[in-house]
């Protein structure tokens, strides 16, 4: 985000007027929450709350993260899980009128919808009895700014850190590379030719894994792209990358690559398991690797049968003269929102408000000291009961759906192996800048919506018969001529409309 979007978005929500309990239309008393009018601490209110019941770490209840910030709020979390796909269920619950005190959310599309139809209550019109909130947006522009609506209001709080400011990364075998002499390439040309080099010394393998065009969309930010839709700094405008002529350049690079089977045959078609089988068979040598998937962790795990094995982060190679990016800087947008039916409006406010304290951020974090960790000189750590990652999560509800709102990456540092150390530190280095966005109105949305469709569509669908061979890439013009026909620029012009609105 640029300096003037920081600056415009913190002057707007300073300037913004703070509604008082009377003109908002809300009921809210003024006393402190958890407090009588004598002063005493009042019993807790039961908050009734329904987040995402994730596979990977299924929904517990009885979680002690729950019990932890209810305290620290003077509040009792009742928890619920979205039945089924949350994204289907979530419509389904406001549509049915039973909704919770607060529900988990993720994404501005959803949440924003969900509030201008008169589901969630604007956060902003109650920033009166959320001041560590308020202070926390102002510490974080670009995390506010890339929720808020078209109309200039907040329905989710904004967050920072539970998964640091990197998600993926490209990472290669460094041993492996060591054992034959091979340098990291620099550029796109040096890592085609050592990808070939690998297929001679490894004739079954295919050194470069790029699951499908997310990876591609990826990739793209290293020759001087924004990944699919995306603003231009330097030209002023929005521009939708698979239609930009550095896009041909990445998707030669490509083609070539699967023409002489150096990436799976099964381009678009491959999990993330069958990509691990490969790597333990030393038939992928680069590839993505996520964080928050356990990649580094089954990367380990495949020391045990060969002490050597080194795959670690990948200094992205620069594109046709471009700055080399292994992603953009990650903004997490998940969070909790306050529902208009909620009896509970005020407390509910206050509770979100209460988790954008330290003491707060450091139960998000670490847990509760004495139980998950301990300080030494100084200095949290956590104690040996908690072994990773999944088992914090598991075992004390850490990081789980809403209960990430303020979280200190060190956390996450202190459970990582050397490898995934390392590699995270180098790779915050080569992160593109974050990704501005605008807020559409309903209009802007319904009038762009079908042609958006259409576009993504036929931009799928060609671009991965290109790659795969089916389509030559002489015919690169005719398929951007055909991006337009469908409406492109149409869609370009309500993102521009839209942005010197939001940003003026």
């Amino acid at each position: 985000m640029s300096n003037k979007g920081s600056k415009a978005l913190i002057l707007g929500l300073g300037l913004m007027t703070l509604l008082s309990a009377c003109s908002s239309g809300n009921d809210a008393p003024s006393r402190q929450s958890g407090t009588t009018d004598g002063g005493k601490k009042a019993a807790p209110v039961k908050l009734t709350m329904m987040v995402q019941n994730h596979p990977a770490m299924p929904l517990n209840p009885d979680w002690p993260i729950y019990d932890w910030l209810g305290e620290n709020a003077n509040v009792e979390l009742e928890v619920s899980g979205f039945q089924g796909n949350w994204w289907e269920a979530i419509p389904l619950v406001i549509a049915s009128g039973d909704m919770p005190d607060m529900m988990w959310m993720s994404g501005p599309d959803i949440v924003n919808k969900s509030g201008e139809d008169g589901a969630l209550v604007n956060l902003l019109d109650y920033r009166d009895i959320m001041p560590n909130l308020q202070a926390f947006m102002e510490q974080h522009p670009a995390e506010t700014e890339a929720l808020l609506s078209s109309e200039g209001k907040l329905f989710m709080h904004p967050a920072y850190g539970p998964f640091g400011d990197v998600d993926s990364m490209l990472v290669y075998r460094k041993d492996v590379f060591d054992k034959h002499s091979l340098k990291e390439p620099q550029t796109y040309d040096e890592l085609f030719d050592v990808l070939m080099k690998l297929k001679s010394l490894y004739p079954d393998s295919y050194p470069l894994f790029i699951e499908g065009l997310g990876d591609v969309n990826r990739l793209a930010l290293s020759f001087g792209l924004g990944n699919s839709l995306y603003y231009d700094e330097a030209d002023q405008s929005w521009k939708y990358a698979p239609a930009e002529a550095n896009f041909e350049k990445l998707l030669s690079f490509m083609a070539n690559a699967y023409a002489n089977k150096l990436i799976p045959q099964e381009f678009g078609n491959m999990d993330m398991k069958k990509r691990n089988e490969l790597i333990a068979k030393d038939e992928i040598f680069v590839s993505y690797a996520w964080f928050e998937q356990g990649d580094f962790t089954f990367f380990d795990s495949l020391k045990s049968s060969n002490p050597d094995f080194r795959m670690i982060q990948l200094t992205p190679p620069s594109g046709d003269g471009h700055t080399g990016y292994h992603t953009q800087q990650y903004l997490y947008q998940e969070g909790l929102t306050v529902t208009t039916t909620s009896k509970h409006k005020e407390e509910a406010l206050r509770f979100i408000d209460s988790l954008f304290t330290e003491k707060a951020r450091d139960l998000m974090s670490w847990g509760k000291e004495g139980v998950t960790y301990e300080v030494k000189d100084g200095m949290k750590q956590y104690l040996p009961v908690v072994k990773d990652a999944a088992f914090r999560s598991n075992e004390y509800g850490i990081r789980t759906s809403a209960m990430t709102a303020w979280f200190d990456n060190d956390a996450n540092i202190a459970l990582m192996s050397e490898d995934e150390k390392e590699s995270y530190m180098e790779a915050v280095k080569h992160l593109a800048p974050a990704p501005r966005s605008v807020a559409l109105s309903k209009q802007e949305r319904d009038a762009i919506s079908l042609k958006m469709t259409s576009i993504d569509k036929y931009y799928q669908e060609n671009v991965s018969k290109m790659i795969v061979g089916q389509l030559p890439l002489a015919q690169w013009d005719d398929y951007v001529q055909g991006l337009y026909d469908l409406g492109l620029n149409d869609v370009l012009d309500v993102y521009n409309e839209a942005s010197k609105r939001a940003w003026k």
